[in-house]
């Protein structure tokens, strides 16, 4: 599926009344990236080798299938999302790469509809030439090694094969390799490679279970939960399967015994916000408050937000010492428009509880560009919660 969104990652909020000034630099920085794909297109006509950034990738979807990436902006548009276990994954489309052409029609001069439209035209086969901007426009940052505070650190962190989840039998077992990090939250977290900075799914460890599975595949184990989805995990050697296993158990005792995870968002609540390390994404809102009615309008306050694992942190404003509330939205679904009671607010969302027992959450942002920021992070964020086993 290509959707709209924005990418992973979220640049600072500047201020209420610097909006021109960004929304300037905004468009300074589409023009160098339009100025810099052309010039590639022209080199090419000339019959001049493309450079290694320009690549040309081939993504393949199963018949009423997605192709598992989305794209943000317009003129041109970016790829912010790779999806895992997903056709666009295998085909070497990366995060940040602008599309120049998909099956041979020029799309740097298209808006956002209508590149979707093209990618929905009825074809399983996508042929998209692309503009490698990795690690030009936002180098990638390491999770591990000296880089990370003794805070930071992962308890444990390797390689791991991982089974697929597109995996339907025996016979067609697919199994991927991937970089997991056992952090201090007792959570542990999937990424591509040991290269990137966001993690493609985490698991809270709490009630699962560890067993070995040697008849599945060697120095292989299984983690499970009744209801949840179940991870087949597999290392090169025994000493690394039973390292892990270990440490894994010891999660799954420390979560047990007490939240483990939610001392965790209470101890982050009572720090100032920059102490919040890799943040989802962080910026200024405007929260719809209490009960509303249309004969008084509603009330709404303007809150320094702060997003990390699904958990979005409150704050007076960007410099106070500590939130004054969080609240927990995994398992909450994004929605471009707001209920009724916000009508007439530009730019509002709403996040939708999964148990009619819990309240929703209205926010809105300043810009359209920002609302498709936030929306991207919260899905993001909610989803690697959900997907990842």
């Amino acid at each position: 599926m290509v959707c709209d969104a924005a990418g992973s990652g979220c640049p600072p909020e500047i201020g209420e009344e610097d909006v021109s000034l960004r929304r300037a630099l905004e468009d300074l920085l589409k023009c160098m990236l339009r100025v810099w794909c052309k010039e590639g297109q022209a080199l090419t006509t000339l019959g001049v080798p493309p450079p290694e950034s320009d690549k040309r990738v081939i993504v393949k979807r199963e018949p009423g299938g997605e192709f598992g990436f989305r794209i943000h902006g317009s003129k041109p548009v970016v790829v912010s999302v790779i999806e895992p276990d997903m056709p666009a994954e295998s085909s070497g489309l990366e995060v940040g790469d602008i599309i120049i052409s998909v099956n041979g029609r020029s799309v740097m001069d298209a808006v956002h509809s209508e590149v979707v439209r093209l990618a929905h035209s009825g074809t399983d086969i996508l042929e998209l030439e692309v503009v490698r901007t990795c690690n030009i426009l936002a180098p990638q940052v390491p999770r591990s090694g000296s880089k990370d505070g003794p805070a930071e650190a992962p308890l444990c962190s390797g390689y791991l094969w991982r089974r697929s989840t597109t995996s339907t039998s025996s016979t067609s077992d697919k199994w991927v390799r991937r970089w997991f990090a056992l952090r201090r939250d007792n959570c542990l977290y999937c990424y591509k490679t040991d290269a990137d900075s966001q993690p493609v799914g985490a698991v809270m460890l709490l009630k699962y279970a560890v067993t070995p599975t040697p008849d599945v595949r060697p120095h292989s184990f299984v983690i499970t939960k009744p209801g949840a989805p179940t991870l087949h995990l597999g290392a090169d050697a025994e000493e690394a399967a039973s390292r892990w296993a270990t440490v894994i158990k010891e999660a799954v005792e420390k979560n047990n015994q007490g939240d483990t995870w939610l001392n965790a968002s209470l101890r982050l609540q009572q720090m100032p916000p920059c102490t919040i390390q890799r943040p989802d994404c962080f910026g200024y809102l405007s929260k719809q408050q209490g009960a509303h009615t249309r004969e008084f309008g509603s009330s709404w306050s303007r809150r320094y937000c702060v997003l990390k694992d699904a958990v979005l942190y409150f704050y007076d404003d960007a410099n106070a010492e500590r939130a004054f509330g969080i609240a927990c939205v995994r398992g909450f679904s994004v929605h471009w428009g707001a209920s009724g009671s916000a009508e007439g607010r530009k730019h509002a969302f709403e996040l939708q509880p999964p148990d009619s027992t819990q309240k929703s959450h209205i926010f809105a942002t300043e810009s359209e560009m920002d609302k498709k920021r936030w929306i991207a992070a919260l899905e993001y964020s909610i989803d690697r919660w959900i997907k990842i086993g």
